[in-house]
């Protein structure tokens, strides 16, 4: 198994990769070719990260799309921090997408209506044109793959991803599908002899995986933990007088426990 070194110098070196074989997509644009690379991105927990790795990407001129949930209880993307976050994002280049949480739900017809309504809360939230979604965790019993909704484009539909149970990296599918799933490489690594064998791929990678310095699955996590910890002490001290009183205090204690 290959190592998995999530920093921000090997996504470099996939970008530029990618860029080589000249089959840099997006969702609409590849439903009609017969050669593509499709990249994207699954915010999971945090929106900083996704930002962070679209910063990345604008320096290397490449765009890809980044599907953000609106139902997440790690970050809110419709503070107005997350929604200027997503606006620059989309105003160089990216495409933002929804990333729908099923939440439990077991019916097609109520996960396609609900993602039409999320659709629809984003776009007019954030005040972007949103017709692009995956899903969290998708199970087989909801039939994600077969989801449609006039207007938009599932990252699961058979344009771009081949559903087969039991799949491994030695599986023929129409279209490649390549993860970064478990802080792992999942059915392959995305190197340019990869990505000029098959025709069609799909890259998923998820942004919170990924940092400058390319920690392992642990560090990764307590830094990401810290992160989020610093982003609410910021918060309380922007919003409450009275925390500014205790904030060295608390940040005090919070140091002694680590």
């Amino acid at each position: 198994m290959i190592e998995f070194k999530p920093s921000y110098e090997v996504y470099r070196q996939i970008i530029r990769d990618i860029q080589k074989t000249g089959k840099e997509c997006k969702y609409d644009e590849a439903v009609n070719k017969d050669e593509f690379i499709i990249m994207r991105h699954d915010v999971e927990f945090s929106l900083e990260r996704a930002y962070n790795l679209s910063l990345v990407e604008s320096e290397m001129g490449f765009t890809s799309t980044y599907f953000v949930q609106i139902t997440n209880n790690s970050y809110n993307a419709l503070s107005k921090r997350g929604i200027d976050m997503m606006r620059d994002m989309a105003y160089r280049g990216h495409i933002i997408g929804l990333h729908y949480h099923l939440n439990g739900q077991t019916d097609a017809l109520a996960v396609r209506d609900g993602v039409r309504d999320q659709l629809r809360i984003m776009s007019e939230m954030v005040g972007l044109p949103i017709n692009t979604y995956s899903f969290h965790r998708p199970t087989k019993d909801v039939y994600y793959y077969k989801i449609r909704i006039d207007g938009t484009y599932n990252a699961y539909g058979s344009e771009y991803f081949t559903y087969a149970e039991n799949v491994d990296e030695s599986t023929d599918l129409d279209v490649k599908y390549i993860a970064d799933s478990k802080h792992r490489w999942n059915y392959g690594y995305p190197n340019y002899e990869t990505l000029i064998k098959y025709p069609k791929i799909q890259l998923l990678l998820h942004p919170f995986s990924w940092s400058e310095e390319g920690w392992d699955n642990m560090n990764n996590f307590y830094h990401l933990i810290q992160e989020k910890q610093a982003t609410l002490i910021d918060t309380l001290d922007d919003e409450f007088l009275r925390f500014k009183e205790v904030r060295a205090e608390v940040e005090r204690k919070l140091g002694a426990n680590q």
